[in-house]
């Protein structure tokens, strides 16, 4: 198929779908979508806060290389927010929630496997 022959099956006065203009969000909407997720992304960096103070509280401590694993535990979260945030910015509701909803889902991933890789490193010491 040629492009000549392309342009000649699409009805006249139809405009190619590339250049639809980027459904429009209010921002009171985009905003409280932003909170409500960002609350759930907020629990998530508590969490690793929480498991850091619980380790160093009962007398534990990390080693560089748990540290290291710690910070991007603690960095996970943030980085899938604002990467959901910066894809949803010229889509729908429905995009916007299924992208805030990923994220949420590759953070706990992430947290469970950056935990398992704590162990597995030797990244607490006695």
């Amino acid at each position: 198929m040629t492009a000549a022959s392309a342009a000649a099956d699409v009805p006249a006065g139809a405009e190619p779908e590339a250049s639809a203009p980027a459904p429009y969000l209010p921002l009171w909407l985009d905003a409280s979508l932003a909170v409500v997720f960002g609350l759930f992304y907020a629990y998530d960096v508590w969490e690793v806060v929480e498991s850091i103070v619980q380790l160093l509280g009962i007398g534990l401590s990390f080693t560089a290389v748990g540290w290291a694993v710690m910070i991007v535990a603690l960095l996970a979260p943030l980085g899938c927010f604002a990467a959901a945030f910066a894809l949803g910015r010229r889509r729908g509701v429905l995009a916007r929630i299924a992208l805030y909803f990923a994220g949420l889902c590759v953070s706990a991933a992430l947290f469970l496997g950056l935990t398992v890789l704590l162990g597995q490193l030797g990244g607490v010491v006695v």
